[in-house]
C-alpha cells in the first residue's frame, strides 16, 4: 500500500459522517456567534470583533481541540477499537503507517481552522473588505499551529495511556493561562503562535487580570524565536513519536467498550 493510499484512508477516516458534521459545526460556530453579536449590538467595529473572536475561538478552541482529538486519536482510537493489530501487520515500516495519519490530522485541523477564520472574516467584513483584517496572516499561522500541536499530542499518544485526557488537561489547563504569565509563557505553544499572529483586544475602561499580569513583564519572545521554537517542537516531537511507535508494543485495550 502506497503512502498516498494510507494518507487518503486516514483522511477519509477523520471525515466520517459524525466527525464531518462536528467539523462543519466548528467551522460555522464562530461566525454564527458573531452574527448574533453583530446584529444585536451596533456600533462595534467589525475588525475589533475579529481581533477578539479569532484568538479566542479559532486559535484558542477550534485549533486546539481538533489537534488534541486527532493527534491523540491517531493511535488511541486504534487501540480502543482493537484494530491496532491489523494496522501494525501491514507490510510497511511502522513510521510510514503513522506519518500519513499525522499528516491527515494536520490537514483536517488546518482546513477546519482556516475555514472558520475565513467565514468569520466574511461575515464581519464582507468579501470586499477582507484586507481590513489580518486574515491572510492567520491563514498562514493556523497550519503552523496545527502541525506543532498535532506533533506534541501524537507524541503523547505514543507514550502514555489515555492521552486524550492528559491532552485536554494540557490544552485547556496550561494553554489557557500560561500565555498571559510572562514568567512561564515560554512553556505554551499558544504564546509563540500569538507572537506570529498578534491580535489587538477591544479597548475597555475595565482592566482584565490577565492584562495586568502581562503588563508587569514585557513579552520576551521575538518573531524569530517563535518560528524556531515552533519548528523545533514540531520536528522533534514528530521524530520522537515515529521512533516510539516503531519500537513500542501496542495491544488492544480490553476495558474499551
Amino acid at each position: 500500500m502506497t503512502d498516498f493510499c494510507l494518507f487518503k484512508y486516514a483522511t477519509r477516516d477523520l471525515l466520517r459522517s459524525r466527525r464531518l458534521l462536528a467539523t462543519i459545526g466548528l467551522v460555522i460556530a464562530p461566525a454564527a456567534i458573531v452574527m448574533l453579536l453583530k446584529f444585536g449590538r451596533h456600533g462595534i467595529d467589525p475588525v475589533s470583533i475579529y481581533h477578539v473572536f479569532t484568538p479566542a475561538l479559532v486559535f484558542g478552541f477550534i485549533l486546539v481541540i481538533l489537534s488534541v482529538v486527532f493527534g491523540t486519536g491517531a493511535i488511541s482510537q486504534e487501540v480502543e477499537q482493537k484494530t491496532i493489530v491489523y494496522l501494525l501487520t501491514r507490510p510497511v515500516p511502522r513510521w510510514r503507517v503513522l506519518l500519513p495519519r499525522f499528516l491527515a490530522a494536520v490537514l483536517v485541523t488546518s482546513v477546519t481552522s482556516c475555514l472558520a477564520a475565513l467565514l468569520l472574516a466574511v461575515v464581519l467584513l464582507g468579501p470586499r473588505h477582507l484586507a481590513d483584517a489580518p486574515i491572510l496572516r492567520d491563514l498562514l499561522i493556523l497550519p503552523v499551529g496545527a502541525a506543532a500541536y498535532g506533533a506534541v499530542f501524537l507524541l503523547l499518544a505514543t507514550l502514555i495511556h489515555r492521552p486524550l485526557l492528559w491532552g485536554l488537561l494540557y490544552a485547556f489547563g496550561i494553554e489557557s493561562w500560561a500565555p498571559y504569565f510572562p514568567g512561564i509563557q515560554k512553556v505554551s505553544l499558544m504564546a509563540y503562535l500569538r507572537v506570529l499572529a498578534p491580535h489587538t483586544a477591544l479597548e475597555s475602561d475595565s482592566v482584565d487580570l490577565r492584562d495586568m499580569i502581562s503588563s508587569l513583564t514585557p513579552a520576551a519572545i521575538s518573531t524569530s524565536t517563535a518560528w524556531w521554537v515552533l519548528g523545533l517542537v514540531t520536528a522533534l516531537s514528530l521524530a520522537a513519536a515515529l521512533l516510539a511507535f516503531s519500537k513500542r508494543e501496542y495491544v488492544p485495550r480490553e476495558d474499551a467498550e
